[in-house]
């Protein structure tokens, strides 16, 4: 049976052949400064040297390295595959499956090659990975080598080289089922090591990292205990372990010296140097250790990601099924135009299942401006705006004429309410306005797979989308032309008769119980003529406010019987608060009305018209036209997508067919 590393392996295989995707696989990623050792400590894992060096960012693409324990089998089908009889371990790319390397300095030259492919040869990085296979008799591990972190360019590399490089190391970094192994040297500031600090960013608590210490052999004699304190965890806060090793030099390397002898010389320096603990650190520590953590790592992560990937094929399968060609066209659009007008109907309405708990939308923001928002705006205005006592005195004077003013001046008064009326015009014009723009946002916010559907087809996109904004562009401007002419009204005549607005004059204006009126009200001369005895005091408030109401009728029809000399002042006065009480009189019937008018003439013909609008505006031209074929047309990119998906929920099956094993360990 196949070790749980290998089915993971498999895994591996399937995501990379189709590129950026979000399934989040256990791996181990190695993370180090440039010259930290981080290719020489893989060489030594896999026993080969087969890594490309250099000067400056060798590795400028993500490779991922699995090593895999061969059979007997798979070993015997390989020699008679290359006629080698004497090959011991080999490689392939899963770019180019077919091709065996037995020669591992083939291998370092295809992997500078297809990195130039993918990232091309002007020193930059790419996010598109290599995978190679490395069949050994050693162990079953997986690796994700990534570039080494780096701060300044070198050469013609780019300038924001160090941002790229951080970027793609956090993109697998930063996945939880990671396990991050941090390369740090023997000979510099554990604490300033560039691969600690993002290893800390995104695993603080240090329960996915692990560490690894190269150049042993560089440091001074002086510093061995500080560095026995680093290998034993006493510096460095991870929790899967730290191990130190020693490598081929760059002289060994020179050399050709084998790794065979390079793992015996490593052993005989950490017995010299660190006898207490040297069982515990070395390179075949540091492949057993990693080994059985991928084990654990495997098992312990298995169930996250099995959902994961049913989650991704139910979400591709939907994804799918919105962008599958439809064997009937004609139905396929009579079917989807009546679930566009379900859809926004039923999101204007409150009927949709899917409700947001981040925003208010729909029906309800409709509700918001003209129930809050318009409401807000009218209160708002100042009933007597731009209207001082100078401008009534001399309104006062010039309607009078050549005669004198009577005691209300209803030419005046007509003039300064159809003034201050007009102020509720352009907020009530306004409110019309943000109704329209927010049901053409609404559209927008209908189901998304309608939407997403509706999108693939530009040519009926377009014509839905002119439909509802022809719809909402008619009844705009009739319910605009409507609501002036419904405030125009109220400009032009004058009804200060109106009983309930001389019930508000009589409990809302306190200035007509001044001096001026209670001369007036003497003068008339109102009797009392209730019966103390027999009257309730609430009888006798509404006596009182009809008697009120019977003054008020005098004044305002012009009679009176006030002295000649009445000063201006005093007729300002009494214009100004019959001017502003009449106008909140006027402000509660428009408040009440201009709501109403707008989801009555514009919301709710809208939803009760949109699917005939739809048919008849939409549909039946395409029937007349025989129209189908070139209005389904899709957009641009549609067949890509659709295409990719497949691709993608191809690989997520074949991933959970392999993730059935995982289950029998």
């Amino acid at each position: 049976m196949e070790s749980l590393i290998q089915i993971i392996n498999k895994l591996q295989d399937v995501f990379a052949v189709i590129g950026e995707h979000k399934i989040d696989l256990p791996q181990i990623v190695v993370v180090g400064s440039q010259s930290s050792g981080k290719s020489s400590v893989l060489e030594s894992l896999v026993g080969r040297s087969f890594l490309p060096r250099g000067t400056g960012i060798v590795t400028r693409a993500p490779l991922i390295l699995q090593m895999i324990r061969y059979t007997k089998e798979e070993r015997d089908n390989v020699i008679k595959l290359t006629k080698n009889n004497d090959i011991k371990s080999w490689a392939t790319f899963l770019h180019k499956p077919e091709t065996i390397y037995d020669n591992f300095d083939e291998v370092r030259y295809e992997i500078e090659k297809q990195t130039d492919v993918l990232a091309g040869s002007n020193k930059g990085i790419t996010h598109e990975s290599i995978v190679l296979k490395v069949f050994t008799l050693s162990y079953d591990l997986t690796f994700v080598d990534l570039p080494g972190i780096t701060k300044v360019p070198v050469g013609d590399q780019p300038e924001d080289i160090d941002e790229q490089i951080q970027e793609l190391i956090l993109k697998y970094v930063q996945l939880e089922n990671s396990i991050i192994l941090a390369v740090v040297t023997a000979n510099t500031d554990p604490t300033t090591s560039e691969s600690l600090k993002i290893a800390r960013k995104m695993d603080p608590n240090g329960i996915r990292t692990i560490a690894v210490v190269t150049k042993l052999d560089l440091i001074d004699k002086g510093t061995i205990q500080d560095t026995t304190e680093l290998l034993c965890g006493h510096k460095i806060p991870v929790k899967l372990g730290i191990i130190g090793v020693v490598n081929r030099s760059q002289k060994d390397i020179n050399d050709n010296k084998s790794m065979k002898e390079t793992l015996k010389s490593e052993k005989d320096f950490l017995r010299l140097h660190y006898p207490d603990i040297y069982k515990k650190h070395g390179n075949k520590v540091l492949a057993k250790t990693l080994q059985d953590i991928l084990v654990k790592h495997i098992k312990k992560t298995y169930p996250i990601l099995h959902k994961n990937l049913q989650d991704t094929k139910t979400r591709l399968e939907t994804e799918l099924k919105t962008l599958q060609t439809p064997d009937s066209k004609v139905s396929f659009i009579l079917n989807l135009l009546k679930n566009i007008s379900k859809s926004y109907t039923d999101t204007i309405l409150g009927n949709r299942k899917d409700v947001s708990d981040t925003i208010v939308m729909g029906g309800a923001r409709i509700s918001e401006i003209i129930n809050e928002e318009y409401l807000d705006k009218i209160n708002q205005i100042n009933p007597l705006h731009d209207l001082t006592d100078e401008q009534i005195g001399v309104i006062l004077l010039n309607t009078s004429g050549i005669t004198k003013s009577s005691f209300v001046n209803e030419k005046a008064l007509e003039h300064m309410i159809s003034r201050q009326l007009s102020n509720l015009i352009e907020p009530s014009m306004s409110s019309v306005d943000f109704v329209r723009v927010e049901m053409l946002k609404i559209f927008d916010a209908i189901d998304e797979n309608v939407l997403e559907t509706l999108k693939r087809f530009p040519r009926i996109n377009s014509d839905v989308r002119n439909v509802l904004n022809n719809m909402l562009d008619k009844n705009l401007n009739n319910l605009k032309d409507f609501i002036e002419s419904f405030i125009e009204t109220y400009q032009s005549c004058l009804n200060t008769t109106n009983p309930n607005f001389l019930i508000q004059l009589v409990r809302s204006s306190s200035d007509f119980q001044d001096a001026n009126i209670a001369a007036f009200m003497s003068n008339n001369s109102i009797k009392n003529t209730e019966n103390h005895k027999c009257v309730s005091l609430e009888d006798n408030k509404k006596k009182e406010n009809e008697n009120y109401i019977q003054l008020f009728k005098q004044m305002l029809s012009g009679i009176n019987d006030l002295d000649n000399d009445i000063e201006t002042s005093k007729q300002v006065k009494i214009h100004k608060s019959l001017t502003q009480c009449y106008f909140d009189f006027i402000k509660e019937i428009i408040r009440d009305f201009v709501p109403k008018r707008i989801h009555h003439k514009m919301v709710k013909l809208v939803l009760e018209t949109f699917e005939q609008e739809l048919d008849e505006k939409v549909f039946t031209p395409y029937v007349i036209n025989r129209s189908f074929e070139e209005v389904m047309t899709e957009e641009e990119g549609v067949i890509d997508e659709r295409q990719k998906i497949e691709e993608m929920l191809n690989a997520v099956n074949i991933a959970l067919k392999n993730m059935v094993d995982i289950q029998c360990f």
